[in-house]
């Protein structure tokens, strides 16, 4: 049998009132009123007056249903704004049950949007899961970039009613999701002059570097062919920047991977150890792979996960005087995680935070002396963000480093 709410039996026993012979009455009234019928009312009799309990609950809905209008009003234009505003919204549980979505969320995320699903189910990308899951466990990070039908969007993680006394209220998360184009506008406004300088400096870089071919077939005095030698070096560095930054210019616009496949990354690794096996043994260091025998496939574009462990081999290389390289695949629950780990230099704590941003550079004697352009890590970390993965690095100077990607797996 259904009983009062206990907050409504602690009100009437506050007030002095015996609600044991009109407890139906008062559970039908109190239905009512959650279903929204404020206005209803026990009507007087005149043969027969209300008991005081019922007066009581009268009077107390007259003085109730002004606030509890205006609360109904305050809800509905908040739902509107919230259903109109440029930014997907979205409201679970604690455990991440979906609670209530606006409408760009629900368009944002349809087929896969349905009610009463996990928040995970929905927006399925290993970066947010993991930001989800380290929210609930009360990490600080609120803050991710994800991908959705190949756009950016910038995730932000709300708690919401933190002091509520009510335990089913407390604990729900808010998400709101923010198409990165808007913020970035001028910032893409930069990358396209970029990438339009670049392709206009490619064809006279090239002209110039030919013309420097012929003079060193030339009878040159030795001052003459040393200065011939300097130049054909910078041109080619330049000839690299170029190079990279037409790469990084065209997986910012999203256009690489337009077509995706199957991938095996344990070929991958075997041809990008043969390619530097040579490399590494001029300069005395071992060079090997690690893996199990068996290993799934990831979704993907074969030749940009290629680039990706090349740029990242070729920098452990670069910057290892002793000991050597180690790639290393790993099979997680729904990742595929590959760990370039050497025994090189290492990196100090303080740049580790900013090694990803184009031309940021450690060592720039050692960079220019080794012919780095310092866009490799940044066209890495794009090449790992358009395929849903994400990459971390950890490293002790002195002691080395390891770079850690983790790609998901294809769906079977």
């Amino acid at each position: 049998m259904k009983l009062l709410p206990s907050f409504v039996r602690r009100l009437f026993w506050r007030k002095g009132l015996q609600v044991k012979n009109c407890e139906a009455e008062l559970l039908q009234a109190v239905e009512k009123v959650r279903a929204g019928q404020w206005r209803f009312r026990f009507q007087e009799e005149k043969v027969r007056p209300l008991p005081f309990c019922l007066s009581f609950f009268n009077w107390l809905m007259d003085r109730l249903e002004p606030l509890l209008a205006e609360m109904a009003g305050q809800r509905d234009d908040l739902e509107t704004i919230l259903s109109e505003i440029e930014e997907a919204v979205a409201i679970t549980d604690s455990r991440g049950k979906l609670l209530w979505a606006n409408r760009l969320f629900r368009e944002l995320f349809e087929p896969l949007f349905f009610e009463d699903r996990y928040i995970w189910e929905i927006i399925r990308s290993s970066t947010f899961q993991e930001l989800f899951a380290n929210f609930q466990a009360g990490k600080k990070e609120r803050t991710a970039e994800i991908y959705q039908a190949e756009r950016p969007y910038l995730v932000n993680l709300l708690s919401l009613n933190e002091k509520d006394r009510d335990e089913a209220k407390r604990g729900k998360i808010a998400l709101i999701l923010s198409e990165r184009s808007a913020e970035k506008n001028l910032e893409m406004v930069k990358k396209d002059l970029v990438a339009n300088i670049s392709h206009e400096l490619r064809t006279p870089l090239t002209m110039i570097k030919g013309y420097l071919d012929t003079l060193e077939e030339e009878s040159l005095a030795a001052a003459a062919r040393s200065y011939v030698s300097i130049i054909k070096n910078n041109v080619e560095r330049l000839e690299r920047i170029v190079r990279d930054l037409l790469t990084l210019a065209e997986l910012e616009s999203r256009k690489s991977l337009a077509e995706r496949e199957k991938v095996s990354l344990a070929d991958i690794v075997a041809r990008v150890v043969e390619q530097f096996k040579a490399y590494a043994q001029k300069k005395n260091l071992f060079l090997r792979a690690e893996m199990p025998t068996e290993l799934p496939m990831v979704l993907g574009d074969s030749w940009r996960l290629e680039q990706m462990l090349v740029n990242l081999v070729d920098n452990a290389i670069k910057y290892t005087e002793r000991g050597g390289v180690t790639i290393k695949l790993e099979k997680a629950e729904n990742d595929l995680i590959i760990k370039i780990e050497d025994t090189g230099i290492g990196i100090a704590a303080e740049h580790l935070g900013r090694i990803f941003e184009r031309f940021y550079v450690v060592d720039k004697h050692r960079s220019r002396q080794q012919g780095g352009t310092g866009l490799g890590l940044s066209i890495v970390k794009h090449i790992v963000l358009l395929h849903g993965g994400k990459i971390s690095v950890e490293s002790r100077q002195g002691v080395g480093t390891t770079f850690k990607v983790s790609l998901p797996l294809a769906c079977t």
